[in-house]
């Protein structure tokens, strides 16, 4: 006599209403299905208890058969328990990571976008850029407010993020521009291996992080004048 059979007789034996709030009540005292796995635990051993008093005794319970159901809500309780417990893990995970942002206010971090460099004694010289794979010739493009470009090259660049000067670069077509005094630059790049491939790349700018706030979806970084980055946007933390 297997367990859910009880289930559907004392399940039938009581008529079932739905009060004011919209919950089922059995008129019986009927065992009630549950929804978690402690409530279906609890009404599987007391319908187990009902089985065992009212079983009939020429057809007896089936051991195999309850080994089976015991495994699946033990099982059952497992998996929910793990799912309990790696929520947490998530949640902490979460928390520490925020916390952690905290401490990145006052630093720079590299994020996507184009570099501004000038050759102002006082300017910014650096720029960076990551590619997903080592590249045989990377072409830096420097254009300046009237649309000028100048195109230099760095070579043997390696996979990841990578940071430059310009006194790194090297070929400069159709002139020097370092040798202007106080002249600022958009930078741009195109990867190119030897055999034709193009690996991709991705320009990235500094920014400094004035302040974190803290949403649903996680820490959020302020970074002034170049807006707002969440922690998956930074490439790299100075």
């Amino acid at each position: 006599m297997a367990v859910s059979a009880v289930m559907n007789s004392t399940t039938q034996s009581g008529s079932v209403a739905k009060t004011t709030s919209g919950e089922s009540t059995s008129s019986s005292g009927g065992v009630g299905m549950g929804s978690s796995v402690d409530e279906l635990m609890n009404n599987f051993m007391t319908l187990l208890v009902a089985q065992m008093q009212n079983q009939d005794p020429t057809n007896p319970m089936d051991n195999n058969q309850l080994t089976t159901q015991l495994a699946q809500f033990n099982t059952a309780a497992g998996v929910q328990q793990l799912n309990g417990t790696l929520n947490g893990v998530g949640m902490l995970v979460t928390s520490m990571q925020q916390m952690n942002a905290a401490d990145w206010v006052g630093r720079h971090v590299l994020i996507e976008g184009d570099s501004v460099v000038s050759t102002a004694e006082d300017g910014n010289k650096e720029f960076a850029f990551s590619v997903n794979s080592g590249v045989d010739k990377v072409t830096v493009t420097l254009t300046d407010s009237a649309g000028n470009a100048y195109t230099a090259e760095l070579n043997e660049v390696k996979a990841g993020v990578n940071k430059y000067s310009l006194s790194d670069l090297s070929n400069f077509q159709p002139a020097d521009p370092r040798d202007m005094d106080g002249a600022s630059f958009t930078v741009t790049y195109a990867a190119v291996n030897d055999d034709g491939s193009k690996p991709e790349i991705t320009a990235l700018k500094k920014a400094k992080v004035e302040g974190v706030s803290f949403t649903q979806s996680g820490a959020e970084l302020q970074l002034g004048l170049d807006g707002t980055a969440s922690l998956g946007e930074v490439y790299m933390i100075e």
